[in-house]
């Protein structure tokens, strides 16, 4: 089964009026100066960084926000024309494969693809804030090989990147898609205790702490949040958290208690074994909803847990079928 391990790892071509009319996407390309201005102004993330966020990206003790703010907009690139050619014909494989499998997603506009070292981020592959979609060098690398299998592993990013700026602008969408891993989205975000909040470890993809699914913990069923957290905290140059990375789970009823994820028996039962990115519900969706459009219930190597994905196919035939209805 394919697995993207993304180690979290998430303009302007000239392109012909009449096929960006056709578009399932509106989207377009930043230059390294724009992109140097978008990242810092994606305040409601970088303001809640914590200072182990902070020490880990900058890698020194007691680095600050202006110094990350400053490192991050360095690491703007602009993109190759190859580069932008990948991207136009990911995003084209993706919309043929929903109009093949009569899949519809909501409409998304403003989206923007930017380019960055990843060193901002300790070297994740891509990410998004919003509407911007972040792709590492590393990354783009894959979409310019004259390679299927690399080119089919880029296409696949690039999915699950367009998932998460689905969730993060359609509510109904995102609730409905977390309910077929069972969580329920909560009004509001749970207020974690502070000792478990300077164990986690931000995800610009993973905007709220707000769902909630139950998992059989010492025999007793926990409606827990899924946290992702590091095992221990930055202590010198070349500490990663993604060394020493853990999915907790926290009970709704007491927010300071913190299990891993062996501590449920269920666990596995709850994310499936589609994919090994089970860090948050968002992002283990974003891997299985790319699978869904890329290759339906088609994937050569099968899926461990093919229910996940008729479920999302269902949930996107739906909205293909309102569209008809709209129209």
């Amino acid at each position: 089964m394919k697995k993207l391990m993304l180690a979290l790892l998430c303009l302007c071509l000239a392109a012909p009026v009449a096929a960006a009319e056709a578009r399932m996407f509106d989207y377009r390309f930043a230059d390294a100066q724009e992109t140097a201005r978008l990242l810092p102004g994606n305040r409601a993330y970088y303001e809640q960084l914590t200072q182990n966020d902070l020490d880990f990206r900058m890698q020194k003790k007691g680095a600050t926000l202006e110094e990350l703010e400053a490192f991050a907009a360095a690491q703007a690139r602009d993109y190759t024309d190859a580069e932008k050619a990948a991207i136009d014909s990911a995003m084209a494989a993706i919309e043929d494969a929903c109009a093949g499998r009569g899949y519809a997603l909501p409409p998304t506009e403003g989206i923007v693809f930017a380019k960055t070292t990843m060193a901002e981020e300790c070297d994740a592959g891509a990410y998004t804030h919003g509407t911007q979609i972040y792709m590492g060098e590393s990354i783009m690398a894959y979409g310019t090989m004259d390679d299927p299998d690399a080119q089919a592993f880029f296409r696949e990013i690039v999915a699950h990147e367009l998932f998460h700026c689905l969730t993060r602008n359609h509510p109904d969408f995102r609730a409905a898609m977390y309910g077929v891993l069972g969580f329920t989205v909560a009004d509001a975000d749970f207020e974690l205790s502070d000792a478990i909040r300077e164990r986690m470890i931000s995800n610009p993809d993973v905007g709220h702490h707000d769902a909630w699914a139950t998992f059989d913990i010492d025999g007793e069923a926990r409606d827990c949040v899924v946290v992702f957290t590091t095992g221990k905290p930055f202590e010198q140059p070349g500490d990663s958290f993604f060394d020493d990375m853990v999915t907790g789970l926290v009970p709704i009823d007491d927010l300071s208690t913190m299990y891993v994820s062996d501590d449920a028996s269920n666990f596995w039962d709850v994310f499936g074994r589609n994919t090994d990115y089970v860090i948050d519900p968002e992002e283990t969706l974003a891997d299985n909803f790319s699978f869904a459009i890329l290759y339906g219930l088609d994937d050569p190597a099968g899926y461990a847990t093919p229910g996940i994905i008729e479920a999302i196919g269902a949930i996107l035939q739906g909205y293909a079928e309102e569209t008809a209805e709209a129209a």
